[in-house]
């Protein structure tokens, strides 16, 4: 086993809904990331998995507050950071897709100024070149007519092929940790396969960190290598994707296995 790109040790925290007092979500959460794994982070709505992720990434709500434990990265403890240290490994380090793509995407400029933007901020191209860039980008993401797609607008864009967009605004940046959250709901059959797919593939030759936030195990068995099972805030199971979904030992686990290929058989 690689030795960890993320370590997350005895995480814990709420939201303050009142003044001085912290409703708790994370209970101790501990899990790492192996340096070139495919992990997958599952658990039900309200397990606590998004707000972990958002955690790692120093985006949790306003309201948050946590009140022990740690994540590091690469050795450095993110949450020790600065709002300024955090942004100079946000995007470059780390980054993040979320679910509703069109959401995240910016409806008065082009896709490819969009993606442009976070290439030239975090590599520090010029405009030319992170015009070259993206065009690279787009086409690695298998967006089809990349010149011209790159000059419309989100809303020109199927919801299939903003999530691409997302992706290559992600990867854009090189990051050796790449965070999905909840990459392909709310997408057609279809269309979530061709995603998958295009992760997968990507992850082959770029060699990077994935960390895939799911409530599907069925996506997990195409993607991921390693699973973390999530519960009311608290990690109930971590073990090998094989391990997980052929003899898993927690009930939770195994009540989610059960439900996955249940919806399989239908």
């Amino acid at each position: 086993m690689s030795a960890a790109l993320l370590e997350v040790d005895g995480f814990t925290g709420g939201f303050e809904n009142q003044p001085g007092r912290i409703d708790p979500v994370l209970h101790g959460v501990s899990f790492s990331v192996p340096a070139g794994s495919s992990t997958a982070i599952v658990g039900e709505s309200g397990s606590g998995k998004s707000i972990t992720a958002l955690s790692i990434m120093g985006l949790a709500p306003g309201r948050f507050r946590r009140t022990a434990g740690s994540i590091r990265y690469a050795g450095q403890d993110l949450t020790a950071m600065t709002e300024p240290e955090l942004r100079s490994i946000r995007g470059r380090e780390i980054s993040i897709v979320f679910q509703d793509a069109r959401s995240s995407l910016n409806p008065v400029f082009t896709v490819g100024t969009q993606i442009a933007d976070v290439c030239r901020t975090n590599r520090g191209v010029t405009r030319r070149e992170a015009r070259k860039l993206t065009l690279e980008m787009l086409d690695l993401v298998r967006v089809p007519e990349s010149r011209r797609r790159m000059d419309q607008y989100p809303h020109e864009f199927s919801g299939g092929m903003a999530q691409r967009a997302m992706l290559a605004m992600a990867l854009i940046s090189q990051p050796k940790l790449l965070i999905l959250d909840e990459p392909t709901t709310g997408l057609d059959v279809t269309i979530q396969a061709d995603v998958l797919d295009l992760i997968v593939d990507i992850k082959a030759e770029t060699g990077m960190t994935t960390c895939l936030i799911t409530h599907d195990l069925g996506v997990v068995a195409e993607t991921c290598d390693r699973v973390v099972v999530m519960r009311g805030g608290e990690v109930k199971e971590i073990g090998s994707c094989e391990q997980i979904i052929n003899a898993p030992t927690d009930p939770y686990t195994q009540q989610l296995v059960a439900d996955s290929r249940m919806v399989e058989n239908r």
